[in-house]
């Protein structure tokens, strides 16, 4: 998969994106927020990884969404926005302070985050693309991933892939089915 050129791609859509994708990602969100609610979470930042215009983060501070305490509760931690498109991270810097532009499978971050998310944004090669999200949960903490339902792994492969304990899943969440993994 060329990276650059799927940045490109994003970078041109950003000023749509909201729009047309914002209810989508909300359903992915909500299964989210379903497999989080059984899981005890560690404090510490959260990572968006592939958070392109920082709708995970509008959608923590929307009071008309469901599981009030989890979105408080992540609100408050620091929220870091990976994402490769430029022009997406733009828009995201209004809903996240903290934006870093790189590839999600080559992070330039260290191993410390309580949380990573990663919404339908696994591409390519998703082993290598795992293995580098995994490998930022610290100790306690957990990764939660979707993907869209006819490409979505088996749940022992992701764990496998991840060196980490499934925590629940697959879990329907619009067109995608949402996983949860723990690092013990």
């Amino acid at each position: 998969m060329d990276r650059d050129l799927l940045a490109r791609a994003y970078d041109r859509s950003a000023d749509g994106y909201d729009q047309r994708f914002r209810e989508l990602q909300r359903e992915k969100y909500r299964a989210g927020a379903r497999l989080l609610a059984s899981c005890p979470l560690q404090r510490g930042p959260v990572l968006d990884a592939g958070g392109g215009t920082g709708l995970f983060q509008e959608w923590l501070a929307d009071p008309a969404e469901p599981a009030p305490e989890l979105r408080e509760r992540l609100r408050g931690e620091r929220l870091v926005v990976l994402d490769a498109s430029l022009g997406m991270l733009r828009r995201a810097r209004s809903r996240a302070p903290l934006c870093v532009a790189a590839d999600l499978s080559r992070p330039p971050l260290r191993p410390a985050f309580a949380l990573v998310v990663a919404f339908t944004s696994v591409l390519g090669d998703a082993a290598a693309s795992l293995r580098a999200l995994s490998s930022l949960v610290a100790p306690g903490g957990a990764l939660l991933l979707t993907f869209l339902a006819g490409e979505a792994p088996p749940a022992a492969w992701l764990a496998r892939v991840c060196a980490m304990r499934p925590g629940g899943g697959p879990l329907p969440a619009g067109q995608d089915r949402a996983f949860l993994l723990q690092r013990m």
